[in-house]
């Protein structure tokens, strides 16, 4: 019973934030041309998650420390974007988007590199936010009642998450007009 209430809680959390990304992501959507493709990302679970997890897999992978579940990383060395630059759009927890363009090492993005370059960038924001932020991050055992990081009022304006909390769901890419490549993030907390 309890397995089956904490699994429910879950995907309740997991709908309402794809909820509010997507919302979030939708007025920009419309403007970044056509969805060619999603990469997702899924994990081989191991013995002790395989409960929640029926069909043994996990629909996410961590975005704090993504080097830390590689090794179970499904289709890690596939070539997913073979492209050498793309823009990727961090919009969430953030309240200001991030646009940022990336480049490979090689002519490609495996899934692998995809999720250690966004992992990076995500680093490289929550570090500016806190270099930039006049409101600072309440430590979590400082904080009361919901623990939840509050909003600081940074370059990015990061709400509600810490990193720890957010994993990479997928990647939806998009080809627009100029032949450009966008992606947008699916990330779940």
């Amino acid at each position: 019973m309890k397995l089956r209430y904490l699994a429910a809680l879950l995907l309740f959390t997991v709908i309402s934030c794809k909820m509010g990304r997507a919302a979030n992501a939708a007025g920009i959507s419309d403007t970044l041309g056509t969805q060619i493709q999603t990469v997702k990302y899924q994990l081989k679970v191991s013995k002790e998650d395989a409960a929640i997890f029926e069909d043994g897999l996990m629909p996410w992978i961590s975005l704090d420390h993504p080097e830390k579940q590689i090794d179970s990383l499904i289709g890690a060395e596939e070539v997913v974007l073979p492209y050498k630059k793309v823009t990727l759009i961090i919009d969430y927890p953030l309240t200001r988007q991030a646009v940022l363009e990336i480049s490979s090492q090689t002519e490609n993005f495996t899934r692998k590199d995809l999720i250690l370059v966004i992992s990076k960038k995500y680093h490289e924001i929550y570090e500016e936010e806190t270099k930039t932020a006049q409101t600072k991050v309440i430590p979590p055992d400082q904080r009361n009642g919901l623990i939840n990081r509050n909003k600081t009022d940074g370059k990015y304006g990061i709400c509600c998450h810490d990193l720890t909390d957010l994993d990479l769901g997928s990647v939806e890419v998009y080809k627009g007009d100029n032949d450009n490549i966008y992606l947008i993030l699916e990330v779940e907390s």
